[in-house]
């Protein structure tokens, strides 16, 4: 009896040592895995779809179909989005007060990826539909974890949630809470990234579209949106500005944000949004409250790098300047911006002081102020990237060959002074954000080409978050600065 016991014992503990080691990729380490997102509201779990919000609000508001905006009053006017905003934003009225855009020709629309309904504005008007909810941003901030779903489907609840790392540590699929709570939280339409920084602020780009296949909505002026995270309160909304937004199909591509605290100052403050689709960094100015745009031909994207195999679909995208990482600053204050196209293998920087000088486009020399920096090798089609202070290495999000990958700025970029930390077909499938926090580096993975043009199956892991420590990380690679590099 006592053997068996012993026996059964080692069983269950080999076993349990089995799933450790599975739910380890290199040495990153997965926080949590899911199969298809779920929320909890209110204190309620959605595990299902529902086709209406009822009981999950404190009170019933006004709700229109395909609308995503709750208002508390059935009479309140329609908002005046240029009140007060300084944008010249135009959006022309349709009789259900919807906002229209051209549809995003940045990439190929698909048809609807649910079985039911079979078309995606069948979809229109339920407030959870579970299969349409992927998470696409990770941001780490205390003991919550921030995640980000854009609303490029019906069905979203909403689309900045987050998890309370002390009470779902032993959990491997959490519920998602809306951030900061259901009511405010739907005052957001669309966010795909988030960035935290040294002063306590969540900062974000709220894309203001629904971003439905064939029938695209522009419900509000895409805008730089900044929380409070001490208090959990909203206190900015910056309107892009007409100039800032050359096309109609420009906030498609607002995809991700950079945020340049000068040195300590919190009310100076710059924030770089990348813009992939019309190739430009929208650059604002927290003290003056403006923002402006640049230009260069490295924003665009380079053609021969456009054909992607990935979960065996083939492809070719378009996307622009997707990433923005900053080393240390100088006595200045000034950084280098390491950035890169999604659609490129090149890495390029410029000063962080060049971009944020709005005149310096007129300079006789603006152009050269831009460097390549190297290139990273084949299939090395990256997302996004983060830099790490003290190891002073770059780690990059490459959803070309569904790995992590790192580089070390002192050494020249090439092929052979990059090294692949973790790859995975499936676990690291489309690699889809990245940051570095203290000593950490985070990631989602969220297999969004597979969601894109085939299915997901909804019995099998998709969607994953990992951490690993730098150090270990790097170690024994070429990226430690103790491993000979190649000139």
């Amino acid at each position: 009896m006592h053997a068996a016991i012993l026996l059964a014992c080692a069983a269950l503990a080999t076993h349990a040592h089995a799933q450790q080691v599975e739910r380890r990729l290199g040495n990153f380490r997965e926080v949590f895995a899911w199969k298809q997102m779920t929320f909890n509201i209110n204190g309620q779990t959605l595990l299902r779809d529902r086709f209406g919000n009822d009981g999950l609000e404190e009170d019933r508001r006004k709700r229109q179909t395909d609308e995503v905006f709750f208002n508390n009053n059935d009479n309140e006017p329609e908002r005046n989005w240029n009140q007060n905003s300084g944008s010249s934003w135009n959006r022309p009225q349709r009789p259900n007060n919807q906002f229209t855009s051209r549809p995003n020709t940045n990439r190929p629309t698909t048809t609807s990826t649910t079985s039911r309904p079979t078309s995606p504005n069948d979809e229109a008007g339920r407030f959870f539909i579970q299969y349409n909810n992927v998470p696409m941003g990770v941001e780490i901030v205390g003991n919550r974890l921030f995640i980000s779903l854009p609303r490029r489907r019906h069905g979203i609840p909403t689309t900045l949630n987050y998890i309370n790392l002390e009470r779902e540590s032993n959990n491997r699929s959490p519920a998602l809470t809306p951030y900061p709570n259901l009511r405010q939280g739907r005052s957001l339409t669309s966010v795909y990234r988030t960035r935290a920084d040294t002063c306590g602020r969540l900062w974000m780009v709220d894309t203001g579209l629904m971003e439905i296949p064939s029938n695209p909505q522009q419900a509000q002026p895409p805008a730089i949106v900044v929380f409070d995270l001490r208090t959990d309160t909203q206190i900015l909304r910056h309107p892009f500005k007409a100039s800032d937004l050359p096309a109609a199909n420009t906030p498609t591509g607002l995809a991700s944000i950079t945020v340049d605290v000068i040195n300590g100052d919190c009310s100076n403050t710059f924030a770089y949004v990348p813009d992939l689709t019309t190739f430009g960094i929208i650059v604002f100015s927290l003290r003056e409250r403006d923002s402006w745009r640049v230009q260069h031909n490295y924003f665009s994207f380079n053609p021969t790098a456009g054909n992607l195999n990935i979960a065996g679909h083939r492809f070719q995208w378009s996307d622009g300047i997707f990433s923005i990482t900053l080393n240390d600053p100088d006595s200045a204050g000034c950084r280098t911006a390491y950035f890169h196209p999604l659609i490129s293998t090149e890495e390029f920087s410029v000063n962080t002081c060049v971009l944020r000088n709005r005149t310096a486009s007129s300079d006789s020399d603006y152009f050269q102020r831009y460097s390549v920096v190297g290139n990273r090798g084949d299939n090395s089609q990256c997302t996004m990237h983060g830099y790490h202070s003290a190891s002073k290495v770059i780690f990059f999000a490459d959803v070309g060959r569904n790995a992590i990958s790192c580089w070390k700025t002192s050494n020249i970029l090439n092929p052979g002074n990059v090294a692949v930390l973790a790859q995975d077909s499936t676990r690291m499938s489309y690699p889809s954000d990245l940051h570095v926090t203290d000593d950490e580096v985070w990631v989602m993975a969220n297999n969004l080409p597979r969601f894109g043009y085939s299915r997901l199956d909804p019995n099998q892991y998709n969607f994953f978050v990992y951490r690993g420590n730098v150090n270990d990380l790097i170690t024994g690679t070429v990226c430690d600065g103790r491993t000979p590099f190649t000139g």
